[in-house]
């Protein structure tokens, strides 16, 4: 091949293109190393190209966090290929980034790699966007209009309950997982879009299938690390070839597809009498200085709607596939719950309501207890949503800086929970509350950026385990871990299926 009048081979320009790379990730390498030096950072010495990644592909998530903390304290530096991570364990500086500093951190680190419509999901809206989308959503979680979603809760709570009371006359082996699994999904579209795929007679439905996939991409995937390594070329990628790094296409289909036709139909049959999620959104307006603003449009409404599907089922599923092992392996707390179920329930109540199991304190307790030592999500983020950076207690938080803080390493500090391997639903009563800070519990985070979703999955979970304990008992069996292992990082999940058993109270 001739160039400007001179012959180069095939392999030379190979070899120049493999040098300019090689250049590429040493400047890069040496400008985060100037930039950690700057701002005065500390942590693991990052490496070239994959930055301080590499650690944790050979030792213990959890040990390695604890060594961070102990070699480098309250916040430490990281990075994940070209992601900039803070690291912060400290509850007066959660404090901080939470609630105090919020309109510096107001946002979730995100790529910008969602397929659209899920570029308008709340956990990646941006500042005055994701405020005004808040604002209008916040109101469809009231006590009131979740009141209105019991009875679809209690309608799902019995479709569980009639499966459960077949397994225990079967003798059979419960696979946690796919039966609350099948519930949750029930619940969501049915107090979300009004709809009934009675997942848990037919798990193989197309709602739970798709749900799945979602959740069950690896958490450092090929896309994912892809991402994290090369983000610009990845967003090429994505351009060109219509590829999701974080959410399979097809289930983001689906689900758009099935939220857009309810809402066509609802508008053709002027159906909007309804009390779902998915009918407050379409009838939510915004107030502000006694102005009516624009509702929400078409996508941001499926973009919510798909958030809401699989999040509330993936999440919801897990504490009670956790509250299950707990309740199994220590029949004390069983009996305690059992009591006052009893005390609290009426045995004619053919319906659970909302007042009686809101004033349930120990009901309470164990589900916070369960949150705090399995929080279905693991790891939080936020990212430094100013320019000129902030600065908290003597430390630096840079520009684009995505901030890092593990719930559940907060929720197994000793220093705020004694013992913290030990399960002790008391430490919930309003006494021992009384005597600890709220920030060190965060299962839903805190702050304007919690969790929205958390009173509706309080309800929904609450309501299922009345339901249950008034006519089963959770027991162990052969399949039953003594000691629960689990995966831990962005979500915290059992490494093996929780197997149990259910015996007719």
């Amino acid at each position: 091949m001739e160039v400007f009048g001179m012959d180069v081979s095939v392999w030379n320009i190979l070899l120049t293109v493999f040098i300019i790379w090689i250049v590429s990730i040493i400047f890069e390498w040496v400008q985060i190393l100037l930039w950690r030096r700057k701002y005065k950072l500390i942590g693991r010495f990052p490496f070239p190209l994959f930055g301080t990644m590499p650690y944790i592909w050979f030792k213990d998530y959890m040990d390695l966090e604890k060594e961070t903390i102990e070699k480098y304290g309250p916040v430490s530096f990281g990075s994940f290929g070209a992601l900039n991570v803070m690291d912060v364990s400290d509850p007066d500086i959660l404090k901080q980034i939470f609630i105090k500093e919020h309109f510096n951190f107001m946002n979730r680190y995100s790529f910008g790699f969602e397929p659209h419509p899920l570029d308008k999901m709340l956990i990646t809206l941006k500042d005055t966007d994701w405020k005004r989308v808040r604002n209008i959503m916040t109101p469809t979680f009231s006590a009131g209009k979740l009141k209105k979603m019991t009875p679809e809760m209690n309608h799902c709570t019995r479709l569980l309950i009639n499966g459960l009371v077949e397994k225990s006359k079967a003798g059979e082996v419960v696979d946690v997982r796919k039966h609350f699994g099948c519930f949750t999904m029930d619940v969501i579209a049915g107090t979300a879009f009004g709809i009934r795929p009675d997942s848990y007679n037919n798990p193989e439905d197309s709602f739970v299938m798709l749900a799945q996939k979602v959740f069950g991409q690896n958490t450092l995937g090929p896309t994912v690390l892809l991402a994290m390594l090369f983000p610009r070329f990845t967003k090429l990628l994505v351009k060109l070839f219509n590829i999701s790094v974080f959410y399979p296409l097809d289930s983001v289909k689906f689900f758009s597809d099935v939220i857009r036709n309810i809402i066509k139909e609802r508008k053709e049959k002027n159906d909007t009498g309804r009390s779902d999620l998915l009918q407050l959104m379409l009838n939510a307006e915004l107030v502000e200085d006694g102005q009516t603003k624009t509702k929400l449009t078409e996508d941001e409404i499926l973009a919510q709607g798909f958030i809401v599907f699989v999040a509330g089922y993936e999440t919801t599923a897990a504490l009670l596939g956790f509250m299950s092992y707990v309740l199994a392996t220590q029949p004390d707390i069983q009996d305690k719950l059992i009591a006052e179920i009893d005390e609290k329930v009426p045995n004619d109540e053919s319906d659970i309501k909302y007042d009686t199991v809101m004033d349930m304190p120990y009901l309470d307790q164990v589900i916070n207890e369960t949150l705090r030592m399995y929080p279905p999500v693991g790891r939080m983020d936020r990212a430094v949503g100013v320019e000129e950076g902030v600065q908290i207690n003597g430390y630096s938080f840079p520009s684009g800086t995505s901030v890092g803080f593990s719930i559940y390493m907060m929720h197994h500090n000793k220093k705020y929970f004694p013992e913290p391997d030990a399960f002790k639903p008391e430490r919930f009563s309003a006494e021992e509350k009384a005597k600890r800070d709220p920030i060190v519990f965060m299962p839903f985070g805190h702050g304007p950026r919690n969790c929205i979703g958390m009173r509706l999955a309080s309800v929904e979970v609450k309501i299922a385990i009345v339901g249950m304990l008034r006519k089963l008992r959770f027991v162990k069996c052969e399949e039953t871990e003594e000691n629960l292992q689990l995966d831990i990082l962005s979500f915290v999940k059992p490494k093996n299926p929780i197997k149990v058993k259910v015996e007719l109270r």
